[in-house]
């Protein structure tokens, strides 16, 4: 996939309020001896590219008259509306080995009956070629049960995809669920002595 960019001319707060006002959004794009430059794209464009490649998407960016390979790093956000305030990309070649962090998502957590399923990592850090990044690591969690555990070993890692994580780190687990019946025992043992009793007495 491939967005284009144009040169940015103008900063400073004022003039990142009237970009996103017309729908574009501020850029920042280093890199290993490239020069840090200041840019504008389409939030439409953008959002697209995120909403398809995820945290990690690598894609072309077009500007100046130049192509350049990108991958996204960064993105400040509004927490209650849907507004970017900036993005962070980092040119990167073809060939270059980089180091990213995965989402972990869990699947078919429904067939689980019994016990709670809980991912215990968010994230692997691997070590890849830009144009192989997984999206994501899926966990398919059908047939675990109660005291069952998954480890990052378990994951089905694409050829050119090295995890840096230890293969041992438990990454999802399944317990059992609170004791709900005995804590309501509890509370029945301690209501023989009414609270009522005592307050008739006291008249």
């Amino acid at each position: 996939m491939a967005i284009s960019a144009e040169l940015r001319t103008k900063t400073g707060t004022g003039a990142s309020k009237q970009a996103r006002r017309e729908g574009k959004i501020p850029v920042i794009l280093y890199g290993h001896e490239l020069e840090a430059t200041a840019l504008l794209v389409d939030r439409r464009e953008f959002e697209t590219i995120l909403k398809k490649e995820g945290s990690n998407a690598v894609f072309d960016l077009n500007y100046d008259g130049k192509t350049q390979k990108v991958i996204l790093k960064d993105f400040s956000k509004a927490a209650l509306k849907d507004t970017f305030y900036s993005i962070d990309l980092e040119a990167v070649s073809a060939d270059q080995t980089i180091t990213v962090e995965v989402p972990l998502n869990i699947i078919n957590e429904e067939t689980v009956k019994l016990g709670i399923v809980e991912l215990t990592l968010n994230t692997v850090q691997v070590e890849t070629k830009p144009d192989i990044i997984p999206n994501s690591f899926e966990i398919d969690v059908t047939g675990m049960e109660i005291g069952d555990t998954k480890t990052i070993s378990d994951l089905e890692v694409p050829e050119g995809v090295k995890i840096l994580d230890e293969l041992e780190e438990t990454i999802v687990t399944v317990s059992a669920p609170s004791e709900e019946p005995e804590e309501n025992e509890d509370a029945e043992e301690v209501e023989p002595e009414v609270i009522g009793a005592k307050e008739e007495e006291a008249e």
